[in-house]
């Protein structure tokens, strides 16, 4: 789960920081390096390119200003629904669906905690219940070894 969590955080701050170098604002490596760490908080990139947006506007680089709040939003902040539910289940043998209802549902039940918690109670839920149902499956070669082969 570690791993999907700093993987999207290194995955966002790279392409935060190649929309910055793109749109040429000043100190893009510094921006990508903070986007980074805020990554790490729900809704945490646009702290950071959302300033950069309105300083390329005010800047009178309306151009930019738009291209990089359209990769913001679209890149960057999109992958933190893309990639850390895929690097989440690649952790374990979980349906990639159960983690993405864990990752949604863990933060808006919990909030930032929710990030781990939710998929952790949607994992042990899911394991329980494959396990319960596993066990509980009738054994069908037990009552056909009573029967002739020909009637199996």
């Amino acid at each position: 789960m570690v791993n999907g969590i700093l993987g999207t955080a290194l995955a966002q701050a790279l392409l935060a920081t190649i929309g910055f170098l793109l749109a040429g604002v000043p100190a893009a490596l510094l921006l990508g390096f903070f986007t980074f760490f805020v990554s790490l908080i729900p809704m945490g990139p646009p702290l950071i390119w959302g300033p950069a947006v309105l300083w390329l506007f005010f800047s009178d680089q309306i151009g930019w200003a738009i291209f990089l709040a359209i990769w913001g939003v679209f890149v960057v902040s999109s992958v933190d629904n893309i990639i850390k539910p895929y690097l989440i289940s690649r952790g374990g043998r979980l349906p990639l669906v159960i983690v993405l209802l864990g990752v949604f549902g863990g933060i808006l039940t919990f909030g930032f905690i929710g990030i781990f918690l939710g998929p952790t109670l949607l994992a042990v839920t899911y394991v329980l219940v494959s396990e319960w149902l596993a066990y509980n499956k009738p054994n069908e070669s037990s009552e056909d070894e009573d029967k002739p082969a020909a009637i199996r």
